[in-house]
């Protein structure tokens, strides 16, 4: 398996012979504005000086099409303008190619992607659906700690001769994270990590405590942490998350760059 942080919760992976592009939110620098400039009271930041920081935050460490170079499936986890992009009619994915299988949790999603012209949309499973020979099974997300800001899920990935993938998505810790980490034993987990923080629904992602919580019912996995340095509303920075975590002991924990691959055996 091969593993490659993009952007956010942009991930690509080589697992099984398929290549998998996840969350595939490709911007530009600042594309889609402030939390002052979308001027919707319900996503209001923690702090009055992220009101005005322009997100993505930073561009991709690659060319768009070098990214969706090879890509023969997409995953969206759920339909947020941090996750795909966005036009300003309400259309999502523009950037990419509108024949390749997309996986979606929902009918509401796949309603929206189809509507955006994507050919092939099809709908993930609790009960685990085969994508090219890749059992990707769904797993419910609960995207804020008052109010989730709508619904959100994670995927686990599991193959013949591959490590189990467990990509949690945008989620705090709950019991259908804790009982998926006991089922399927995961040998690398995705976590999403910054800690990202709204007033309407409290914190949205998880945290070096949720981190902590993983380890100790997977001590043996891999750990990545993603969705970092990119949003404007997030809590923690990769600087930060690290010096949390490594004040905590868990000092195995991979934080990659934007671009960073890993290769997992």
């Amino acid at each position: 398996m091969k593993f490659q942080q993009i952007r956010n919760a942009t991930t690509k992976l080589e697992y099984g012979g398929t290549t998998f592009l996840v969350d595939p939110w490709l911007a530009d620098t600042g594309a889609m504005g402030s939390f002052r400039q979308i001027n919707n009271p319900d996503f209001s930041p923690m702090l009055d000086e992220q009101l005005d920081i322009p997100m993505p935050m930073c561009g991709l460490p690659m060319a768009a099409n070098e990214v969706l170079k090879g890509v023969d499936a997409y995953i969206v986890t759920h339909v947020h303008p941090d996750h795909i992009d966005m036009g300003p009619d309400g259309t999502c994915g523009g950037p990419l190619c509108h024949d390749t299988p997309l996986w979606v949790q929902n009918e509401g999603d796949a309603a929206v992607m189809k509507v955006s012209g994507f050919a092939d949309v099809r709908l993930l499973s609790e009960q685990g659906t085969i994508v090219q020979g890749v059992k990707v099974t769904k797993i419910d997300g609960r995207h804020g700690t008052i109010e989730p800001c709508g619904p959100s899920c994670g995927v686990i990935l599991e193959t013949e001769g591959e490590p189990a993938v467990y990509l949690v998505g945008d989620t705090v810790w709950f019991d259908a994270v804790e009982q998926a980490l006991r089922t399927y034993r995961p040998d690398v987990i995705v976590v999403n990590a910054c800690a990202a923080y709204l007033k309407k629904n409290g914190r949205l992602i998880m945290n070096a405590d949720d981190i902590e919580r993983i380890r100790h019912v997977c001590p043996d996995a891999w750990i990545i942490a993603s969705h970092m340095d990119t949003v404007a509303h997030a809590v923690l920075t990769r600087y930060s998350l690290r010096l949390v975590l490594e004040a905590k002991g868990l000092d195995n924990v991979y934080i990659p760059d934007d671009g960073e691959t890993y290769v997992f055996d």
